[in-house]
């Protein structure tokens, strides 16, 4: 099952200290403004984790990424790709 950041906010109505984590790193803290939601709110949580204040950790799903290749540029209008 995947929940949203949204998801969970709905959730904690009553919760005053709410975190959202993401790699270990508290990013942003309630309250959340509009555009903190629009930019967040669809994002996955990973899990939630209760904090020693009585607050809420956010999660988020994260995923190691491969380099498949990557671009070296020596001039503007001379990239090589490398395999």
């Amino acid at each position: 099952m995947k929940v949203t950041v949204k998801d969970v906010l709905a959730l904690l109505p009553t919760v005053d200290k709410i975190y959202l984590v993401w790699d270990g790193c508290v990013f942003q803290h309630s309250p959340f403004t509009a555009l903190e939601l629009d930019a967040y709110g669809d994002y996955m949580v990973g899990s939630i984790c209760p904090t020693e204040e009585g607050g809420v950790e956010i999660v988020l799903a994260a995923q190691p990424v491969k380099v498949r290749w990557v671009k070296v540029a020596h001039s503007i209008h001379n990239i090589h790709k490398y395999k």
